[in-house]
Order: structure tokens, then C-alpha cells, then sequence
């Protein structure tokens, strides 16, 4: 973990915890500079993630083991939690109860204040002080406690949190195939990003369940002494209104449930789209996965916007509920004869208004592998109606310490389920796996994470250099090295994006020669990414070099490597279809002499050519988008850290490039056109002034309910006064109406028949000032409902509208853009920042507009009745501004760092399900939880001083609340007489005012919340003002509709940078490529094999040059057009979510007959037909319940159904074995006859029949002719990579130039069979 500042909070005395005076140092350096990683402060060790976690774990074992024994229910995590927590949670029960006692208190002492005004002649002045200095104490009392208990609950919110994110981080790592293939990365990442978050406020809020309760039994009590039975009638309704709101709740749950499910499948599809961007772009997709995207968005949203209505009503009780407690009871008061008096109407506006805010080591034997009558199938469901993917059958077989077994066979044969087998992936269904030793694995699809190359290599080892070193030679890693700008402390970028194909297989298999201890080898066809010459010798000094010693399992397709294995095993439809030595088996009739006599010595791109030092120089301009600029380590880097030495250290962070920068954080406030930019994304200005109409109209009703009940109380006390003037006798206030239906005394009620009989007229009309108040308090009520339901739909509506501008954006990003940025850093954004602008800004910003125009509200009253307290308001204002300001500076650089320190958390768990099987087989789970604990800690130390920081601002809000209230209350006292004010006037300011204790804290804190919350909105427009590609279409340069008719290329002078004023990749290409050639490219690492592809399909624009197809440059036409013409078969075969149908024919333009048909033609019908649901049955997450050969094969079907003039190979055939190489060969010869074929290959007879072969070195065309003409130049490029394959291949491939003529020639008698001629299933010649 980074290097943090010493906390403060450790050496503070009791005086600096309880006012946050620790953290003044740290705000006032935030004033100053923008805050940095560096700058956040260490967490105590009970706040780490592992320690937290490990309490966590503990319990969740006990309830494991408690679920274990009683045999009869599932664990609860609930359960656990609570174990885990409910000591703490009870301390924060306590401090709640005390708080809410305090609070309760409040009211009564205003009242009794008010009453002190009522009857001034009969109570000591020295009452009225006493009441004024009781408010200030208990209001600074309860600044003081309230901001302890809330930090204290959200401490254990965040614990709890934290804690299960960890646990489910372990979780994944133990992840049975069966629950990966139900479960996608998407659900799992937002998992922690949204659904997790609900524990930071649960304990907050939890207590209330019961405080709640009680405390409306405790003002019921207060209030029965002052209203008598009418406060049942307030109560009843209160009732009402919780039942009504728990069905809104239940509502609201089941909504929140739907929409989880959606936003989950939302984010599934966002990494899949994401993560195979490349291909999407190259096969002209976005439109059909936006489709995709914005119909499940469109679900989402109507779940939104109805739980939106719902949370809409609720506001809009929580608002009115008091203000209708109040009209319900004193309707009931008044009926049964009571009268209103200031301070029996403001003690129960205020008590209703405080209901309301509440509502072991193993033996030492030598390693040993063995399968006893293994059978196996990857898991159905209970019903078996899912198919198993491949199944073992009856495998017996045992692989001691120094032996080597190779395992060979068709595609679908089950060679990779043998490793699952043995690696414990594959459920047995009978027999046994018994696997003795460390394992190690190297995958077929090799995985890498965002680190350096040397971290991808340790693994979490320490770094021994003499061993480093010879695993980097028996890699062949040692010439690229050289290529790298750093070498092997280049930073390389998520999912491998700066290394090529060959050199990802190398690194991967590096790391399983570097791991100290292993017993253990499974190599899944390590070698078929790399050239014939670099395979022999990793073969010979890695394989049967490095790793002689230990037990290896070879899956590969490389036949000449056979003659020096112990033991071969055939594979065939998951059997053994025959097994023995290479001489056993040739002995048997399996005829190895045809297998090897045309060897499969296919020289790769990545030719060993001798090094010069201008390549050297500049191989810098390879395919890949690797910089030599340096920059700081990024917030997204995973790595798994080995322990080097200091200096290695400050090379390794000296050296990191900038091909992932760190994610952009905004400086300073968050500026006003981000603001505006979210509003007009929503609604016209017609609807945003109908919006701000209703905000100033219910706050002016809102005050107007209270004021006419001022004016009634007013009246009502004038009207005594009148009375008790004609009586000349003095009406004492508690004559009225008790509240019992009947007169306190006798004297009482001769008092008040003689003054009837006075003047029988002169009654106090009460029915109209009860009309005028019913009228405005159901006025109050429908405003404030449309106000709310108005702004519920606006923000809603922005959101819908920012996620599909930002969602365009993404599409339309250039590749590069994905190349820089992890799928962690652009996930959150769909993830954590949607879920925020969705969910949690429009109540937030709903919450401040309306206690901020209270607040203002409450200001131009009180200022209005008693001017003499604008001499305390003027202060503190400027006081507020300059704290909020200076709170503010620092709390957005918080909030953004917690976003950023977020981003690596969701990264490293996205790269952790990627390489699931490479982190289980070398047992490194320790070593990512442990690294995840870190990820975890850097965020929760953002996190902590999150909520600190909050209390800090909080309490001293509080404060100024608490100096103001005291300052009203004694200045009523004081003024009383100067001012000559009536008690009505002052219980009016007095209660408002003492509003403020909760209210003004709350609303200054959720205006920073908005502010903080802004900056989701800020990121994601941020995105949707990602520079785009080209347009999709130019209506000026429409291509004709049968464009291209023959499939003619030609590049002119093409230059190619991957970006802006970046270096030139391809360099003055010119080059022609007739219809309906073939046309082989070959080239080492960095020649610009792939650049050449990423020109052709515009994924960059080029520097200069142009390239024309039948005669029409391509530079002016849209990039649907260009790319919808042109078919791509990716080395890495990348298959989507969703149904057979979809992965082939995405925009669905083909009838079930072309599909079938092409299916057929790729060997694949008979599979498709087998699945429960045929085309319509769904894939897993990329694929996975599909072996690679079949993935490959199902792109294969996707080119032969778009039937394209133009198709592109990018190394294709690289992972599959030679039957499926042949096939996926033939299939291209005979439906691809009548178009230009582009084939980059690793293996030579991949594009020795080609028409041409063009050889690329440093961006620049080498060589480009006939294959009989190329290898005529004896010391041309391409007859010394021929040449380098060794002398036995190159008898074969040194054939004379009139044979290889031969293969364009087929009407010529020659004895090289044609390429169109079908070849026997069971001849498994290379070329």
C-alpha cells in the first residue's frame, strides 16, 4: 500500500476528538493545494481491511458450521453480521436515545417560553432566561453528541461493507465452474459498487426502528397534558401514514429488486462490450449492441422512474406529515370546544415535527498426478437440460515426478478438461483426481494483468535475478525485452493490450517456470502463439530445461515435438482413444512418418531476425500502442508486488509508461455549466421555470399554513383581551378548554357565562379561520406533491438522457481510448456514477432545494419580526460562506479521491475472474487477497476521511445553528416589550428557528453532497466528451450500394499512428493487392503486421496516404460503411452473452436457413443442433462453455455469412490444433475462392500457397512477390526466416519455385495436390 500521512487522530486529547480539532491541520493544507493520495492519513488497524474482514470471517464460520449441524437451514450473512457487530451497534443505540431525549426537549422549552409571553404578569422574568439558557445548552449538547453517535454508526456501516466486499472478493476466488458460468463479471462488479452501499447507512438509520416507537409514546404523554383525547386523533393519522408508507416501502423494495437485476444485466453487457470493443468496431457492431444496451436501459429506467413517483410521495409526507398531524388535531381540539393558543399550537407542530425526522502441511512425497477411472462433465442443472460442455470419460492415467506427457487431438476432444481435472475445475462424476504437489498452469488463452512485465512473471515471488534471467531466456523473452521501452519494467496494459499474441503465451509461461516449488506443469498449448524456431527452443531449455525435473502435462499441436515425450495421449470425443510412446504408438499403425514428414514449422511473425541497431531504435512504432513516455504509477495498477530491493522499486516507478495515465480528476469546484449541462439535458427552459415556480410556491404556502395559525392564535388572544377590557376583569388563560370536555372550576365558568351575557354577539368565529387553514393546508400538500414529482423527473430524465449521451460516446471512442483506460475505470463510470445520478442525487438534491428554501424562509421571518437579531445573522452568514467555502475546498478533492481509490478495487476484481484458473492453479489466492485488502485500505482511508471530514463541517454548522437559536431566544426575551411582539409572533420565529438545529446542518451538508454527487455528473460528461472516431456515415461520400465489387486494396504512400502526433507505425506503404489474391503477411514483433489491419479498418486515421478499394479511397467514407464490407477472423475468437443467433448474426438480416448452412460449412451444425435450445440457446460470458476451437470456428461462421469481398486472418489458427487449422484452411479456400483473402500467420504453411507473401519490417514493406520468387532471394527476409525454422523444415519449405507455383496453377500436373483439392480427415500434414 502507498506510503499515507500520520493520523492525527491518534494523539488527540478528549477535547480535539469530540470537536474534530485534529483535522484542522489537514483542512487548511486542502485550502491550499489539490489534495493527492499521498496526502490522506493512515488507518488505525481496526479500520484495515483485513482485520475487518477477519472478525467478519469468523462469525460467518461459526454460522457455517451452526448451519452445518442443524442440517435444516442455509448460513445467514446476516446473522453473522450481526454477531460481529451488535456490541458496537448497541453503544450507537444508546447515544440515539440520549440524542432524541435531548431533542424532545427542545419543544417543551419553547412552549414553556411562549407561555411565559401568554402571561408575562403572572411569571419572573428570571423563568424566561432560564427556559432561553436551557434551549442553548441542550441545542450546543446535541451538536456535540449527535455528529459522536452518527460517525460512530457510519464507522460500522463502512466496516460492514468493507468486510463483505472482502468476503466476496474470497468468495469469487473459490468460484465453481457452475456458478461461473451462471454468474457474470458485470453482476459480481456491481455487486460492489451499488448494492453494497446500502451498508454505510444502515446502522445510521437502524435504531430508529425502535426509537422511533418510543419516542412517539413519549410526546403523546407531553402532548395528552395540553390537547387531551384530540391528540389521539393526530395519532391515529400518524398511523395511517406509517401503514401507507410501509406499502410504499414494500413497493419501493420490490422495485429496487427489479431494477438491481436489470442494472446488473446492464453492467454484464457494458463489460462485454467494453472488453470486445476491438472486435465490435472491426465487425461494425455498435448498432445492434446499443440496441442491446439501451432496450435492458429502457427496463431499468421505467423501474426507475416508477420507484422515482414513489419516492416522490414519500418526500412529500415527510415534508407535510407534521403540518397535517397539527390541522387533523386541532380540527379535533377546536370541535370539542378547545381553543388555539401560541404556545399549544407550536408544541405540537414541534413535537409531530421531531416524530417526524425519526421516523494443515502435507507429507513429504514426490509429486505425482492420477487419474483413477475419472469421468466428468461440467455442471447441469437439475432438471439436465443443460448440456455438458465436454465430457471425460473413464480416464486412467498417472504421471510421476520428471516425466513428460503429451496430450494431442482434435478440438472439442477434451485436452483442456484433462487440466480442469486435474486442476480440480471439472466436477468428477466417478473416480477420482488425486493430484500430489504444487501445480502451476499456463493457459491456452493466455492471461496477463495491468503491471509491469516483471510483476506478470514474480507472480508474487521474490526476485532472484540469476533465476530471473534464465527463465527470461528459456523463454525466448530476452530479444523482446530489448523492444520494450523499459524493458521488464514496462507497464503493460489491462488484458495484455501492448503485447502481441506470441509474447502474451511467453510471459505466461514464464511465470509458471519462475514459480519456486512447483511439482507440477499443465501447459495448454503454451506453444502454438509462437514461430516453429522459438517453440523448439522453449521445448528444449524451458520444457525439458528448466522444468525437467517436474511432472508436465503438454497439450499441443506441435507433432515433431512427440518423438521426445515419455508418454502420448490421444484424445478423442473426452476418451482416450490410444496412448503409448511415440515408437509404442508408431508400432501400433499410427502413422507419426505422415504426421511428421511435412513438419508443422510454421515461421511466425515473430521471426528471429538478427537485432540491428536501428531496429532497436525504433522499435518503438510496433503494432501496439506502447509509449516510451513515463509517467507515475496509475490508480488502476494491479500487481501482485514481489519483494525487490529499494532501488528496484524506484526503477520499477521510475520507469512506468503512460500508457495507462492516471483517471482524470477535476480540479477545484464544480463549475456552473455542469450544473447547467444536467438540467438541459432534461427538460426546455419552459419546463425549468414551470419547476422553479413550484419550488417557491410551496415553500411560500409552507410558511403561509404557520402564519395563519399565528394569525389565529393572534385573534384568539385579542379577542380574550377585548372581553376581558369590557369586563374590566382579567381572562386568565387557564380558563379554557382542558382538553376533558368539560371547565377546569366553577369560578370559570361563571366567569365566562357573564361575559356572554356582556355582549352575546361578540363571538370568536372560528369555522373560518379553520376553512381558510383546511384550504391551505390541502393547497400545501398538492404543490409540494407536484414539486416533488416535477423534480423527480427531471433528474431521472437527465440521467437517462447523460447515460445514453455517454453511451454513444463510448461507442464512438477511438480503440485507443480502450487501449489507456482499464475496464475497471470505465465500468465505474456505468456502475457506481450512473447508479448515483439515478438513485441518490435527485433525493439529495431534492433534500437541499427544500431545507434551503426553509432556511431562507426562515431568515427573512425572523429578520422580518425581530430586527434586532440581523446583528447576529450578518456574522454568521459571512461566517457560513467562508466555512462552507473553505470546507469545500477540501471535501471535493475527498470525494474524487474516494472515486479514483474506488476504480483499482473493481479493476483487480474484473482481472481476478479473467485469470481465475491462472490464480487458483499457481495458489497465489493469498496473495490477491491480500492485495485486494490494499486496494480496499487506499480506498477506506478516502472513505474515512469522508465521514470525518463530514462531522467536522457538521459540528461546526451545528454551532452556528445552535449560537443563532440561543441569540432568538434570549433576543425575544430582551425585545419583547422594545418591539412590542405578541407570543403568536414569537413561537412562530422561535420555531422556526429551533427547525434549524437538525434541518441547517443537514441542508448545508447535503448542498456539499450535491456538490460531491456532481462529480459523477461531472465524469460521466466528461465521457460523452471523448473526441470520436470518424462519422459512421458521410451522406456527401456514400459508397455504391454493391461496393466492393471485386475486392481490389491499394495503399498509396500510407502512413499510420495509433494517435495524434504520435510516432509513425506504418511508414510510406505502398502496396497492391489484386482481386481475389491471397495474400500472406509475415514480420517479427513490431513490424506492423497488425497496424496494417487497424489501417485497413480505419481503427486510427492515417497520417498520410490513402488506401483505395476498387478505386474508392476510404478515408472520406463513414466507418459503417468501410467496415461492414470487410470480414475479420480474430486470433482471439471473442464470443458474447446471449444466443448462438446473436453471436453470429447480431443484426439478424439471415434466415435460420443461411445460419444452419453456415454452420454447416464450419463443422459446427452438428453441435448447435445438440444444445437444449439449438440457435437459440445462450452462451456463456464470453463464450466460455465453448473450447476456443469451437469459438474460433463460430467467427469463422460469422465471415462466411456476412460473404464479404474482402476478408482479413489475423493469426486465427493460433490456438487450435491442425485438424481445425486445416479445416478453418479449407473452409477459406473454398468459400473465400471469389475474394481477397489477407492472412497474418505464425505458421509458414498457413500462407505458403498464397499469391503473394509480404514481408513488413519497422513499418516498412521488405519484400512483396510470388512465395517461388521470395524464396528464390537466398538472402532476402523471407528466405532467412525459412531458412531459421532449421534444416528439416526447410527442405520441406525450400520446395522448388515451380511447385509452389503449382498450388495457383492446378490444371498443371504437378504432385502437390491443389489448394481447392479436399485433403483426408485422417492426413494431418502441415504445408
Amino acid at each position: 500500500m502507498k506510503k499515507l500521512q500520520p493520523n492525527p487522530m491518534f494523539r488527540a486529547n478528549i477535547f480535539s476528538l469530540f470537536s474534530y480539532w485534529w483535522l484542522n491541520d489537514f483542512f487548511a493544507e486542502g485550502s491550499k493545494r489539490s489534495l493527492q493520495e499521498y496526502d490522506m492519513l493512515e488507518l488505525d488497524t481496526s479500520n484495515t481491511s483485513a482485520a475487518i474482514t477477519s472478525d467478519l470471517e469468523k462469525n460467518w464460520k461459526k454460522e457455517v458450521e451452526r448451519s452445518i449441524k442443524s442440517k435444516t437451514n442455509n448460513p445467514s450473512l446476516i446473522r453473522a453480521v450481526v454477531m460481529t457487530y451488535k456490541g458496537r451497534h448497541a453503544i450507537c443505540g444508546v447515544l440515539a436515545l440520549l440524542e432524541e431525549c435531548l431533542r424532545t426537549a427542545v419543544p417543551v422549552l419553547i412552549a414553556y417560553l411562549i407561555k411565559y409571553f401568554e402571561n408575562q404578569t403572572d411569571t419572573p422574568v428570571w423563568h424566561a432566561y432560564a427556559y432561553a439558557a436551557g434551549i442553548s445548552v441542550i441545542t450546543i449538547s446535541l451538536a456535540v453528541l449527535h455528529h459522536q453517535s452518527f460517525y460512530l454508526s457510519q464507522r460500522i456501516g463502512w466496516h460492514m461493507r468493507a468486510s463483505t466486499c472482502a468476503l466476496m472478493y474470497k468468495k469469487t476466488l473459490r468460484l465453481s465452474q457452475k456458478s461461473l458460468n451462471h454468474t457474470t463479471t458485470g453482476q459480481i462488479v456491481n455487486l460492489g459498487a451499488t448494492d453494497v452501499l446500502r451498508f454505510d447507512w444502515l446502522p445510521v438509520f437502524l435504531h430508529y426502528l425502535w426509537i422511533g416507537p418510543l419516542q412517539c409514546l413519549v410526546v403523546g404523554v407531553i402532548l395528552w397534558q395540553e390537547f387531551g383525547i384530540a391528540i389521539l386523533a393526530g395519532m391515529g393519522v400518524l398511523v395511517l401514514i406509517m401503514i401507507l408508507q410501509t406499502f410504499n416501502g414494500k413497493a419501493f423494495g420490490k422495485l429496487r429488486s427489479m431494477t438491481a437485476v436489470l442494472t446488473d444485466e446492464r453492467i454484464r453487457l457494458m463489460n462485454e462490450v467494453v472488453t470486445g470493443m476491438r472486435i465490435i468496431k472491426m465487425y461494425a457492431w455498435e448498432k445492434p449492441f446499443a440496441k442491446l444496451v439501451s432496450d435492458v436501459r429502457r427496463k431499468e429506467v421505467k423501474r426507475i422512474l416508477m420507484a422515482s413517483s414513489i419516492k416522490a410521495f414519500n418526500f412529500c409526507f415527510f415534508v407535510c406529515q407534521d403540518k397535517i398531524l397539527t390541522f387533523v388535531t386541532l380540527i379535533v381540539y377546536v370541535a370539542l370546544g378547545g381553543t388555539v393558543t401560541a404556545s399549544k399550537k407550536y408544541l405540537l407542530m414541534e413535537e409531530f415535527s421531531e416524530i417526524r425526522t425519526n421516523l494443515q502441511p502435507k507429507a513429504n512425497i514426490d509429486a505425482f498426478v492420477e487419474l483413477k477411472n475419472f469421468s466428468g462433465k461440467w455442471d447441469l442443472d437439475d432438471d439436465s437440460k443443460e448440456r455438458a460442455d465436454i465430457t471425460l470419460k473413464c480416464i486412467n492415467v498417472r504421471l510421476e515426478a520428471g516425466k513428460l506427457l503429451a496430450v494431442i487431438g482434435p478440438v472439442g476432444a477434451g485436452k483442456s478438461s484433462l487440466l480442469s481435472a486435474v486442476l480440480g475445475e471439472l466436477p468428477a462424476l466417478k473416480g477420482k483426481a488425486i493430484v500430489h504437489g504444487k501445480v502451476v498452469y499456463s493457459n491456452q488463452v493466455p492471461w496477463v494483468f495491468s503491471g509491469t512485465l516483471r510483476e506478470n512473471i514474480l507472480f508474487g515471488e521474490e526476485y532472484e535475478k540469476e533465476r530471473y534471467d534464465d527463465v527470461i531466456s528459456a523463454c525466448c523473452l530476452t530479444k523482446d525485452l530489448t523492444l520494450l521501452s523499459d524493458g521488464d519494467l514496462t507497464l503493460i496494459g489491462e488484458r495484455g493490450v501492448t503485447l502481441s499474441g506470441g509474447q502474451k503465451a511467453r510471459v505466461s509461461l514464464a511465470r509458471a517456470t519462475y514459480k519456486r516449488n512447483a511439482d507440477i506443469c499443465l501447459l495448454d498449448d503454451p506453444l502454438s502463439a509462437v514461430d516453429t524456431t522459438v517453440a523448439s527452443h522453449i521445448f528444449k531449455h524451458c520444457i525439458c530445461g528448466l522444468m525437467k525435473h517436474k511432472a508436465r502435462i503438454l497439450v499441443t499441436h506441435q507433432l515433431q515435438l512427440l518423438k521426445t515425450v515419455d508418454e502420448i495421449l490421444i484424445f478423442k470425443e473426452g476418451t482416450v482413444s490410444d496412448r503409448g510412446t511415440y515408437d509404442e504408438l508408431q508400432a501400433k499403425g499410427v502413422d507419426f512418418a505422415a504426421l511428421l514428414k511435412k513438419k508443422e514449422k510454421g515461421v511466425a511473425a515473430e521471426e528471429s531476425i538478427p537485432l540491428t541497431p536501428k531496429i532497436r531504435r525504433r522499435a518503438s512504432i510496433s503494432g501496439s500502442p506502447l509509449l516510451s513516455r513515463r509517467n507515475s504509477l496509475n490508480t488502476s495498477h494491479i500487481s501482485i508486488m514481489s519483494r525487490l530491493s529499494l532501488t528496484e522499486i524506484e526503477q520499477e516507478e521510475k520507469s512506468m509508461g503512460e500508457l495507462l495515465p492516471e483517471e482524470t480528476r477535476e480540479q477545484g469546484s464544480i463549475e456552473g455549466k455542469v450544473y447547467l449541462e444536467y438540467f438541459k439535458v432534461a427538460a426546455n427552459i419552459f419546463s425549468l421555470a414551470l419547476f422553479f415556480i413550484f419550488i417557491i410556491a410551496s415553500h411560500i404556502i409552507y410558511v403561509m399554513n404557520d402564519w395563519w395559525l399565528s394569525e389565529w392564535a393572534t385573534s384568539y388572544e385579542n379577542y380574550v383581551e377585548s372581553l376581558s377590557m369590557m369586563s374590566n376583569s382579567s381572562l386568565d388563560e387557564s380558563m379554557r378548554y382542558s382538553g376533558s370536555g368539560q371547565f377546569e372550576s366553577p369560578t370559570k365558568t361563571a366567569n365566562l357565562t357573564s361575559l356572554t351575557q356582556l355582549d352575546s354577539t361578540a363571538i370568536f368565529d372560528s369555522s373560518f379561520y379553520l376553512k381558510v387553514y383546511a384550504i391551505l393546508s390541502a393547497i400545501m400538500v398538492l404543490v409540494v406533491l407536484i414539486h416533488a414529482n416535477i423534480h423527480f423527473y427531471i433528474c431521472v430524465t437527465s440521467g437517462i438522457h447523460m447515460h445514453n449521451k455517454m453511451f454513444r460516446a463510448i461507442l464512438r471512442a477511438p480503440i485507443r481510448f480502450f487501449d489507456t483506460n482499464p475496464s475497471g475505470r470505465i465500468l465505474n463510470r456505468f456502475s457506481k456514477d450512473m447508479g448515483q445520478i439515478d438513485e441518490l442525487l435527485p433525493l439529495t438534491f431534492m433534500d437541499f432545494l427544500w431545507i434551503f428554501g426553509v432556511i431562507i424562509s426562515v431568515l427573512i421571518l425572523t429578520s422580518v419580526v425581530n430586527y434586532f437579531v440581523i446583528i447576529v445573522i450578518i456574522p454568521l452568514v459571512i461566517y457560513f460562506l467562508w466555512l462552507r467555502n473553505y470546507y469545500l475546498r477540501t471535501s471535493r478533492d475527498i470525494k474524487r479521491l474516494e472515486g479514483t481509490c474506488r476504480s483499482p478495487v473493481f479493476s483487480l476484481l474484473s482481472s481476478t475472474l479473467q485469470g481465475l484458473l491462472t490464480v487458483r492453479a499457481f495458489g497465489v489466492q493469498n496473495q490477491f487477497e491480500d492485495k485486494f485488502h490494499e486496494c480496499q485500505d487506499l480506498h477506506s482511508a478516502s472513505w474515512f476521511l469522508f465521514l470525518v471530514g463530514s462531522r467536522w463541517f457538521g459540528l461546526r454548522l451545528d454551532l452556528i445553528t445552535a449560537t443563532f437559536v440561543s441569540t432568538v431566544a434570549f433576543f425575544s426575551v430582551i425585545s419583547a416589550s422594545l418591539l412590542n411582539l405578541n407570543p403568536g409572533e414569537i413561537g412562530l420565529i422561535l420555531t422556526y428557528t429551533a427547525s434549524l438545529v437538525s434541518q441547517f446542518q443537514w441542508g448545508v451538508r447535503q448542498s456539499a453532497e450535491v456538490e460531491n454527487l456532481m462529480t459523477s455528473v461531472e465524469r460521466v460528461q466528461q465521457y460523452y466528451r471523448i473526441p470520436p472516431e470518424a462519422a459512421d456515415e458521410n451522406p456527401d461520400n456514400k459508397p455504391p450500394k454493391s461496393w466492393p465489387p471485386y475486392g481490389a486494396i491499394d495503399f498509396k504512400s500510407v502512413s499510420f499512428s495509433y494517435y495524434k502526433d504520435g510516432p509513425d507505425v506504418l511508414q510510406n506503404i505502398d502496396l497492391e493487392i489484386r482481386a481475389k489474391e491471397k495474400i500472406g503477411v509475415v514480420g517479427r514483433t513490431g513490424a506492423g503486421k497488425s497496424s496494417l489491419i487497424s489501417a485497413l479498418f480505419r481503427l486510427s486515421e492515417l497520417t498520410s496516404g490513402e488506401i483505395f478499394i476498387d478505386g474508392i479511397p476510404i478515408t472520406p467514407l463513414g466507418l459503417q460503411d468501410l467496415r461492414s464490407v470487410l470480414s475479420i477472423i480474430p486470433q482471439d475468437p471473442i464470443l458474447f452473452t446471449g444466443t448462438m443467433r446473436r453471436n453470429i448474426d447480431p443484426f439478424n438480416k439471415y434466415s435460420d436457413e443461411d445460419l444452419w448452412n453456415a454452420l454447416e460449412q464450419v463443422q459446427l451444425k452438428d453441435l448447435v443442433k445438440s444444445l437444449p435450445m439449438k440457435l437459440n440457446t445462450e452462451l456463456a460470458e464470453s463464450g466460455s462453455n465453448l473450447s476456443v476451437g469451437q469459438r474460433q470456428l463460430v467467427c469463422l461462421a460469422r465471415a462466411v455469412l456476412r460473404k464479404s469481398k474482402i476478408l482479413v486472418i489475423d493469426e486465427a489458427t493460433a490456438n487450435v490444433d491442425i485438424r481445425t487449422d486445416r479445416l478453418i484452411q479449407m473452409t477459406i479456400r473454398q468459400k473465400f475462392k471469389q475474394c481477397t483473402v489477407i492472412t497474418i500467420a505464425h505458421r509458414i504453411n498457413t500462407i505458403i500457397d498464397s499469391d503473394k507473401i509480404l514481408v513488413l519490417d519497422e513499418g516498412q514493406v521488405k519484400e512483396y512477390d510470388e512465395p517461388h520468387t521470395l524464396l528464390g532471394m537466398k538472402d532476402g527476409y523471407f528466405a532467412r526466416m525459412v531458412k531459421s525454422a532449421g534444416l528439416s523444415e526447410s527442405q520441406v519449405l525450400q520446395m522448388s519455385p515451380n511447385k509452389i507455383s503449382n498450388c495457383k496453377h492446378p490444371d498443371k500436373n504437378y504432385n502437390i495436390p491443389s489448394v481447392t483439392t479436399p485433403i483426408p480427415d485422417d492426413d494431418m500434414t502441415i504445408w
